[in-house]
């Protein structure tokens, strides 16, 4: 019976897109809707039952939404607003859906430890229970395979990424922020003193990863890659707003989705083939090189490593200009901590230091410049809400039992800032509280690359990255605000939490 759920959105979908060119069954098919989601409701209840150690009462559930149920939309796009009143309404350990699939909500680190204490043996949703545009971009990626599969890609597409790599991109990483910055200066929004985080410096972060990957590209090269992000984007945004894109069959509703698909995967494939080939010719070395080898013998299959490619790379540019725009809003509205962050550059001799002096201070995770990141993270975590991911084996968090497969996720707004562990200041920007916590203390009291060895492969990079700006910007510029209320400045459309803000951006004369 229950199988016969994976088939209703089809025979639904589809009677409704016809009903709803006939001016005259509107109304009946309305009502139908608000029948049917309900008989919905019920069979997902009957399908997925959660009840308390006890047997006395079920987990508090959002109701289900067809088609989406909560959603991409409702976890993401306005997941900040919907965690608050999801706490208030069904407090801190509850239900809700994405698309069929239930996703159990933590919201505290007690229940985190226990769901994500064997965080390894977790297996990742398929396709992010987005569904099937999302899955046909990202559903083969390292990011969202599971088990041998992931160790395997993992092995492979890790290693530009590992922590001993970082060393040798510093220089090279300071050098590229120093001329995005001076083109900003010259041509853009900082020779008026103004700097908006997000579109000022989208493409940093993209081309200083592009590097690393395929090495230095030629101009009319990097134009042809970057040309695909707005195509790219389009598509992200299709899947992550569901409806039809959620199943294989609403292309056939709106052809543009499936065009759009087979033009960005076949120009996607053919850039990366095209470069492979190029730097095979020279005899150049390249981690992309070695992603193909891999590929040759077995490691990875071409589909894994080009959507791994695309997580590294385009999914990730909204990921790293979340933290990037963020963190320099939260300098801009405390001057305090612009001037302690400058006084320690000048401690480690930032000015005159030798390269290998600057990659010290770089890499140290012991410095204010670390604990301004760490703490801007906290407060506006990359995302709402985690990548779902289900238990290996039943467990008892808090007063339910859960079966074996459950999927769950974390409300990373409510563990950043509990105050019970916190404090009363929990959502106060106060860099220096991360001076004194150990690891071993944060380790399920602070979500920000996840938990675990699955943990986000790019958090090295991103922190050198970060670190390697804020130098250079606080070297030369002042920051403030221009807005009475940057924090609350958001930008909607973006599945990532980003600000919408304008920043005063003022040279030092030196």
């Amino acid at each position: 019976m229950f199988d016969l759920l994976c088939y209703l959105p089809i025979v639904f979908g589809s009677t409704i897109i016809w009903a709803f060119s006939n001016l005259s069954m509107r109304r009946k098919i309305i009502d139908a809707i608000s029948s049917i989601t309900n008989a919905l409701k019920a069979c997902l209840l009957l399908r997925y039952p959660i009840t308390s150690v006890n047997f006395k009462y079920d987990l508090p559930t959002c109701p289900y939404k067809w088609p989406d149920g909560q959603g991409d939309i409702g976890k993401f796009l306005a997941g900040e607003e919907n965690g608050r009143r999801w706490r208030k309404q069904f407090g801190g350990l509850y239900r809700i859906w994405s698309g069929l699939v239930p996703e159990i909500v933590l919201t505290n680190p007690e229940h985190v430890q226990a769901v994500f204490a064997d965080s390894d043996k977790h297996i990742k949703a398929v396709n992010n229970n987005s569904g099937w545009l999302l899955g046909e971009l990202l559903g083969q990626c390292v990011g969202l395979i599971s088990l041998g599969e992931w160790k395997s890609a993992r092995r492979v597409t890790e290693i530009p990424f590992l922590h001993k790599r970082m060393e040798d991109y510093i220089e090279s990483i300071c050098h590229q922020v120093q001329y995005h910055v001076q083109d900003l200066h010259t041509a853009g929004g900082l020779k008026d003193g103004r700097l908006n985080p997000v579109r000022d410096l989208k493409l940093l972060p993209f081309r200083i990863v592009t590097t690393i990957i395929f090495g230095r590209l030629e101009e009319n090269t990097r134009d042809k890659l970057e040309a695909l992000i707005p195509l790219r984007e389009r598509l992200f945004q299709t899947a992550l707003n569901g409806g039809l894109a959620r199943f294989w069959w609403g292309r056939l509703f709106r052809p543009s989705i499936g065009s759009s698909l087979k033009r960005f995967k076949k120009s996607w494939k053919a850039f990366n083939s095209e470069i492979y080939g190029d730097l095979k010719s020279k005899g150049v070395n390249t981690p992309l090189v070695n992603f193909y080898r891999a590929v040759d013998i077995g490691l990875i299959t071409e589909i894994q490593m080009l959507q791994t490619l695309d997580e590294i790379l385009f999914a990730n540019l909204d990921v790293t200009m979340g933290g990037i725009s963020w963190l320099l809003v939260f300098l801009a509205s405390s001057p305090n901590i612009q001037a302690e962050l400058r006084h320690e550059f000048e401690n480690h001799g930032i000015h005159k230091s030798s390269w290998s002096e600057l990659t010290t201070y770089v890499m140290s995770s012991s410095t204010l410049l670390s604990a301004t990141i760490a703490e801007s993270s906290r407060l506006k975590p990359l995302a709402p809400f985690s990548v779902p991911q289900a238990i290996p084996s039943k467990r008892t968090v808090g007063k339910f039992v859960f079966p074996k497969g459950t999927n769950f996720i974390v409300d990373t707004y409510a563990l950043n800032t509990n105050p019970e562990f916190w404090g009363d200041d929990s959502t106060d920007y106060r860099p220096s509280r991360f001076l004194t916590l150990s690891p071993t203390k944060l380790r399920y009291n602070f979500w920000r690359f996840g938990f675990g060895p699955r943990q986000c492969m790019g958090k090295y990079i991103a922190d050198v990255m970060m670190r390697a700006l804020v130098i250079h910007i606080l070297q030369n510029y002042e920051l403030s605000q221009l807005s009475q209320r940057p924090m609350q400045s958001k930008d909607h459309t973006s599945w990532i939490n980003h600000p919408d803000a304008v920043l005063s951006c003022e040279r030092i004369e030196r």
